[in-house]
């Protein structure tokens, strides 16, 4: 009687578990709804607006794309566009590839500082620095004065406004958004692995190619994805460092919705640039890669292997890695340590060229002369007191302030549950979730711009403050959901058992035990939202109206006329913001947590 008893209770048990584990993952996953919900109708809804926009649906015409690879003008555009932004991904792969590499060994020997020099340009306003290199490729700033001092030139060089200038200024832009990807992945590839090779008989070549070269390309894709995707949407820089001819499919978007006011067309090449965007994205293997794997590889993955082959087996490349190795196992110490020296120096070079712009704005913000110029002649605060006496520029100010405040408040209050719930909800919603919640990182802006006109224009909510609001926080919840994912990644989960086990409740479990946890990469969140939103100037520039003036749109309306020195003022206030917040992304006891 008991033993019948037993084997009943126990399968009764069992079921009464699993009810209760799918219970508790579904409770979880509820947590993502409203950022789902969210990125759903200012990320997805506007652009399939842009889709049925730019086909005349329900008649369902492709005019505006006939019309599109039909004039010459706007093939020669984007063919331009296209191969900017390739060209930039490559040399942004091949300045930012050692770079990492030099990050990655120095932050495992315990100077993960160095990365800060990375991380600053990046948090810095991208006005800022294409201001900085405003001033420094002008016909009298310090790159030509420099040039003229040494004698290379003897006449000042047609930097600024020029092609030349607009590509220096896209690279310094998306350098570190090759470089952190890269640095990420290189991190956790041990040291002793590149050991092991050497002990075994690999030459320095062979133990690159076939160890810690395969084991980076997942830094590679992402860094290249992210580049190009950005790239493909750049409108601020080609138009304040570059030359008529150096318009690319942003600018001719900008100038059709705020000139020509043709939104159908409009939004027919905001189309192609996503199509753009998500075939480079397949190509680098973001989407398909991983079920490839399983099959035999294509042909662009033999040819790839044929070319590391060839270099491997290469009689040249063999007989310097000999050279290479059996000088490294001299005596002197610098031949030993030829390579380490070399990679030493060009990513020091990379991380100047990363730093200097904003160093030598900050220099020329106290120049008392009405020209700026590098070194300055004269010291004053006459510019800083400029910006304070002048109410138009704490109005600008203080309006950026109020929305980035409020856009990041937005993003922790909708990203965190759901960072939480993709961490340890359900299997099915992780995949679906985190492509979804961060797909806003890889669309070009002035598609999502295009995208939020036409939405917020139906929702009347085009030129206020609310709708620029929203706009700030679908890109802010991306942010919010890597940051907090990441440091919920790294949390035990026994520690919410134990809670759970002494009797503790959900909502006493996460404001005790997981909030203090994660707090650290909730700041870290919260800064890389504000300074999004604070800084953010494509998409603003589309909805915001006469009324309403943000501080970014400020500057630029002053640089694309003159160089204002105030502008240099602000400019170094701007810097400041990210020095004084950037020790708070620093995770404790290891490299600093993107």
């Amino acid at each position: 009687m008991d033993r019948s008893i037993s084997d009943g209770a126990a399968p009764a048990a069992v079921w009464r578990g699993v009810g209760r584990e799918h219970r508790r993952a579904l409770a979880i996953a509820v947590l993502a709804v409203p950022a789902l919900l969210f990125t759903v109708a200012f990320f997805i809804y506007p652009l399939w607006q842009l889709v049925t926009l730019s086909l005349d649906l329900p008649h369902l015409r492709l005019h505006y794309y006939l019309r599109f690879v039909t004039t010459a003008a706007y093939v020669d555009t984007a063919l331009w566009t296209l191969a900017a932004c390739v060209a930039i991904t490559v040399f942004c792969l091949a300045l930012g590839y050692p770079t990492a590499l030099l990050l990655s060994r120095a932050a495992r020997r315990g100077h993960s500082y160095l990365l800060a020099l990375v991380v600053l340009p990046y948090l810095t306003s991208l006005l800022v620095r294409t201001y900085a290199w405003m001033v420094l490729l002008a016909d009298e700033g310090p790159i030509n004065r420099a040039l003229l001092a040494i004698g290379v030139v003897s006449r000042p060089l047609t930097l600024l406004f020029s092609t030349t200038g607009a590509f220096i200024g896209m690279v310094h832009l998306m350098l570190p958004l090759m470089i952190m990807p890269l640095y990420s992945v290189m991190y956790a590839i041990p040291d002793a692995q590149m050991l092991a090779a050497a002990a075994l008989g690999g030459g320095p070549v062979r133990a690159f190619l076939k160890v810690f070269m395969p084991q980076s390309v997942p830094g590679i894709r992402s860094g290249c994805t992210l580049v190009f995707a950005v790239s493909l949407g750049f409108y601020i820089t080609p138009a304040a460092l570059g030359s008529p001819k150096d318009t690319m499919l942003a600018n001719l978007i900008a100038s059709l919705i705020g000139g020509a006011l043709d939104f159908k067309f409009a939004a027919a090449i905001s189309v192609v640039m996503l199509v753009a965007t998500l075939l480079f994205y397949f190509l680098v293997g973001g989407g398909l890669g991983a079920l490839r794997q399983h099959h035999a590889p294509p042909r662009r993955s033999r040819a790839r292997w044929r070319i590391g082959r060839a270099i491997e087996n290469s009689a040249v490349a063999n007989r310097w890695a000999a050279l290479l190795w059996s000088l490294r196992a001299g005596r002197p110490r610098l031949v030993r340590h030829l390579g380490a020296y070399l990679l030493a120096f060009y990513g020091g070079a990379v991380l100047l060229f990363l730093i200097a712009p904003s160093i030598m704005v900050v220099a020329m913000s106290f120049s008392g002369e009405d020209v700026l110029g590098f070194p300055p002649e004269s010291w004053s605060l006459r510019w800083y007191e400029a910006y304070f006496d002048d109410p138009s520029w704490l109005a600008a100010t203080w309006v950026s302030l109020k929305i980035a405040a409020m856009s990041t408040a937005l993003s922790l209050l909708l990203g965190i549950g759901a960072a939480y719930a993709l961490v340890r909800g359900p299997g099915w919603l992780r995949n679906s979730g985190y492509a979804l919640l961060l797909a806003p990182l890889m669309v070009p802006s002035v598609v999502m711009a295009v995208g939020l006109f036409g939405v917020l224009a139906e929702w009347h909510l085009l030129g206020t403050s609310t709708g620029i609001l929203l706009a700030h926080t679908s890109l802010g919840i991306s942010y919010v959901v890597i940051i907090v994912g990441a440091t919920l990644t790294g949390l035990d989960p026994r520690l919410e058992l134990a809670s759970a086990s002494l009797g503790a409740s959900r909502l006493r479990t996460a404001t005790r035990i997981v909030l203090p946890l994660i707090l650290p990469g909730v700041m870290g969140a919260a800064i890389f939202a504000f300074i999004n939103s604070f800084d953010e100037v494509v998409v603003t520039s589309f909805i915001a109206s006469l009324r309403i003036e943000t501080l970014p749109l400020k500057i630029w309306e002053d640089i694309r006329y003159a160089i204002d020195p105030t502008v240099a003022a602000i400019s170094a206030m701007l810097i400041a913001v990210p020095v004084v917040l950037l020790p708070f992304v620093r995770r404790r006891g290891g490299p600093i947590q993107f």
